[in-house]
Parts: structure tokens; sequence; C-alpha cells
């Protein structure tokens, strides 16, 4: 028996849900889309594998559903220029498994990358435990081709690492949640893979006694791999004794890793080998709970959230808070994350609360510019209207 296509009704947000959804198979059916939505007035929001469809405000109007799914596979991967062109529909585990055949990969870590689409990645600015070595998705974009809000099939960038051209746009398209385009094709950088992993679990009393080492790392440039802080329950099903726990991994040649888990052991003591899989379910904490709160802050400067089940990234200042709130906390949240510079995000939340609290907080972007980019990319509101200030 076949499975079943999906309704219109799989592709509903906050309960809202599209009139019709279109699969797209091409680059052709994305413009086609994009163009006849444009033409009828209509608004599109675009859809890859789901994990993070969820963050933003309810959309103003929502009438096709455009699933990027079916515009998949790699178009070329040079490795010897450590570079590959993507359609934005593969997942990223397809695209991690077709490289590590050549000993490489794009050092960017999502949760269920098995569902993650490459394009979905880029355009939601997704973090994960790999953005403490290797910063955002964005920095290993080098181009794109895109479809605007009128039908417009547009390039900027290339595909070789020395073609800069239009680099600006492609990254001001990543954190867009698409809003400004739909990314049909990606060119990346990539990296070898390391000779060899290490990670190793330390449990600690507290989260203020992890901090301070975390710190030290920074400073004295040890160059850790990734690192992540969890606390409170979400502890447990990762095998530890305690509510705190610091993973760290370190890669490279054998010589090296053997010299890092040293300094490593030195700074944090007791410690235990877990397999490297443990990465990949940190990653999937934040989007397989009810509620995952996005809290960021300049560095060196974290906030009083040490009381709180989390995923903590420090190093990158990324903390996702995964208790249930009440909205006058979260509010309270935000204002100390932005009066110290950073910001506090609604990523998973029940819709009255999101409403309550409001997705986003103050924006980033002035909203002349932020409008102003919009009348650019997205004239007549075609793409997820309402969804981002």
């Amino acid at each position: 028996m076949g499975v079943a296509a999906p309704s219109a009704a799989t592709y509903a947000i906050d309960g809202r849900v599209p009139a019709r959804h279109v699969e797209a198979r091409s680059e052709a059916d994305v413009v086609d889309a994009i163009r006849a939505a444009n033409d009828r007035g209509e608004a599109i929001v675009l859809w890859g594998g789901g994990t993070r469809i969820g963050i933003g405000d309810p959309p103003e109007r929502y009438d096709v559903a455009l699933d990027l799914r079916g515009l998949r596979g790699i178009v070329d991967h040079q490795p010897g220029d450590l570079t590959a062109t993507v359609r934005a529909g593969t997942t990223v585990a397809e695209l991690q498994a077709a490289l590590a055949e050549h000993r490489q990969w794009w050092p960017v870590e999502v949760a269920h990358p098995e569902r993650a689409t490459v394009g979905g990645t880029i355009a939601s600015a997704a973090d994960g435990p790999a953005r403490y070595r290797y910063f955002h998705p964005r920095d290993w974009v080098i181009g794109v081709r895109a479809v605007l809000g009128d039908g417009t099939l547009t390039k900027a960038g290339g595909r070789v690492v020395k073609n800069v051209t239009g680099y600006d746009l492609s990254r001001l398209y990543s954190g867009s949640f698409g809003t400004l385009c739909a990314l049909v094709e990606v060119s990346l950088k990539l990296v070898p893979l390391p000779e060899r992993r290490v990670t190793v679990r330390a449990d600690l009393p507290t989260p203020k006694h992890a901090y301070p080492t975390v710190r030290q790392f920074v400073r004295e440039r040890i160059p850790l791999d990734a690192i992540a802080l969890l606390t409170g329950p979400v502890t447990e099903p990762l095998g530890g004794p305690t509510w705190t726990a610091l993973f760290t991994r370190v890669a490279g040649t054998s010589a090296a890793v053997d010299r890092l888990t040293g300094a490593v052991r030195q700074a944090l003591g007791a410690q235990v080998e877990v397999e490297d899989d443990v990465w990949r379910r940190i990653a999937d904490l934040p989007a397989d709970v009810p509620t995952s709160v996005r809290a960021t802050w300049p560095a060196g400067r974290p906030l009083d959230l040490y009381a709180t089940s989390s995923v903590w990234y420090p190093g990158i200042e990324i903390q996702h808070l995964l208790d249930e709130h009440e909205a006058e906390d979260l509010s309270a949240l935000r204002a100390a994350a932005e009066a110290s510079g950073g910001a506090l995000v609604i990523e998973r939340a029940p819709v009255e609360l999101r409403l309550a609290v409001g997705t986003w907080g103050t924006p980033r972007i002035p909203l002349e510019i932020a409008r102003r980019l919009r009348e650019r990319f997205d004239p007549n509101g075609v793409l997820a209207p309402g969804r981002m200030p």
C-alpha cells in the first residue's frame, strides 16, 4: 500500500490551514507557484522538513503551502575545492552522508537532520553544537539561487570560495524565515572530516561551577570542537547522575585529540568518555519539547538563568530554556536579555503564550529598514506575511 499524499491540513500553522498545497519538484515549480500567488494576491508559506516551521507569529494570510522537500539532490561537488552545490530541499543528513564518502562535511549540526533541509537550516539560522567552532550556518554559504516574492529567479555569490559577488545578499537571507525569498539552490563551503573525535561528559554540582571553566577555555583559546551545558531533568536521558552536565568534544589528528583531551581533563577533573551521537540527541532536545525559548547575550555576560531546565551552548552564549513559563516571566526575561544587549525568542510554545508575549521581541533591524527590504524582495506581501516584524 502506498503512502497517502499529504492534505492541506498537514501544513496547518497555529490552527490556520491553507486552501491548498503545492509540492515543488524543480526550480521552475517554485517560480511558477510564487508567480501565480503573486498574480492572484495570495500568501504562501514555505515548507521544508518542518523542524522549525513553528517559529514565528501566526501568518496574517495563508492560502498556499509550498512544499520544497522534492527539490533535493547534490548538483555539484568539488572535493578538491571543498565546495558543494545542493538543492534546498536536500536534508542535512543526506548531504552529510554523501560528503562523508569523501571524508568531508558541512560543519553545521541541527535538530533532526534526517528531516531538516539545507535551505530551511539556512533560512531559519538554526543553531547547534558545531556553532562553538564553526560559527553561523551563513558563514558556510558562498552562493544561492532564490525566488523572490514576485516570482523573479535571482542568483547571488557563486560556486567557488573566491567568488564573493553578492555574498552579503546570501547572508541576508539567513534568518529571514522564508519572508524574503524561497531558496532553491545553495553553494556551500566544506571542511575535511577530522581523523578522530572524542566527547567527554563532566557532572558538576551546579551550572555556576561550569561557566567559569568554559570562559577559561574561551580566554585560553583551547580549540574545542563543541561544548554544551545541560541543566535540569533533560540530563537524565543522557545517562548522568546529576542535573548539571558539561559535554565537550575535541577533534583533529590523534595527537591533537590526546593533547586537547588532557587539557579538558585538567580543567574539569572527573569525567567520562561518551559516544559521539550524544551531540545529535542534545541538538534534538529544543525541538522535542512543548516550550523552547532561545536566549542570547553578549559574550561573558550570562543572564541569571541557572535554575531552569535548559540546553546551553557556552562560548556562543545561546541558551534554550525548556521549562514552561508564564507570560509575565517571559516578558521579564526578555527585558533582562535585551537590557544586556541580547535577545529572547519564543521558538516553541502554545500559540496563546506566543501571542501574549510576542515571538521576536524588539526588532534588531529598524522597522523602516525592514519594511524597505520587504518591499524590495516581496513587494506584494506574498511570502509568509505577518510571521516576522
